[in-house]
């Protein structure tokens, strides 16, 4: 939904810039290399296909059973020699808090790059593990 808000708005106002230089007979071309629609173009779409740490900790992990299972393969590599029953547990209670300490595991488990919001890529990382 913000993803689709921030799009919208950022459509507005290359809509609005774009009629401002028409109306005062700047071309587009002539526009500094950090402004051209191109490359604002990219940038949206490249915004688009990441989450931050916090949102996919809450809504794409705890939020459902898919997650939460998502969740417990990827504790597999992190908890070793500690039982199925004691990551449930942990994973039940971590994401009842809903708190820093969530996103702070799912940084370390998820973000591998450590920018800060999960690619497409980070998220389907422990989808083949049994």
């Amino acid at each position: 939904m913000v993803a689709v808000t921030r799009i919208t708005f950022c459509m507005i106002l290359c809509a609005i810039s774009v009629s401002e230089c028409g109306a005062n007979n700047i071309k587009i071309n002539d526009a500094p290399e950090e402004v051209k629609l191109a490359k604002i173009q990219e940038e949206m779409e490249e915004f688009s296909l990441k989450t931050t740490v916090h949102h996919f900790a809450r809504h794409g992990l705890c939020a459902h059973i898919q997650g939460k299972l998502k969740f417990f393969k990827a504790l597999q590599k992190h908890f070793t020699g500690i039982s199925d029953h004691m990551r449930v547990n942990f994973i039940m209670d971590i994401c009842s808090h809903k708190d820093e300490m969530l996103d702070q595991w799912v940084k370390e488990i998820f973000d591998i790059d450590g920018d800060g919001y999960i690619s497409h890529f980070e998220k389907g990382l422990y989808d083949h593990i049994d």
